[in-house]
């Protein structure tokens, strides 16, 4: 999966303009993205159609996905809730540690649960 950091002189310009980290600003409004970057719904997009192919051609199987802390927290919010810029499943704050590890479990291609390992 190719990613596209955008501007990278102008994500830091907008980060000191901002109060809060730029990933959470970009969950927050997840249109929002520097010039020539990605907002969070085509990080989603991306993520969701590379990670159900690695799914459909592994079925049964379980894999392991390395990914970018930013990338794989906007894969993960679309089954989560936002709550005073956190992000919570099933009322446990989803924390993507760096390095971490977060288990995601499938069934039949569809979402079924998510744990915090590491």
């Amino acid at each position: 999966m190719k990613e596209n950091f955008g501007n990278l002189d102008e994500l830091k310009a907008m980060g000191q303009n901002k109060k809060r980290p730029y990933t959470i600003e970009q969950i927050l409004d997840p249109n929002l993205k520097c010039k020539d970057g990605e907002s969070m719904k085509e990080v989603q997009e991306r993520m969701k159609k590379s990670i159900f192919e690695i799914l459909k051609n592994n079925y049964g199987k379980k894999v392991a996905i390395i990914s970018h802390g930013a990338a794989i927290k906007f894969f993960l919010v679309q089954w989560c809730n936002i709550s005073n810029e956190k992000i919570y499943y099933n009322n446990n704050e989803v924390i993507v540690n760096s390095p971490g590890i977060i288990k995601v479990r499938f069934l039949k291609n569809k979402f079924y649960s998510m744990e915090t390992i590491y």
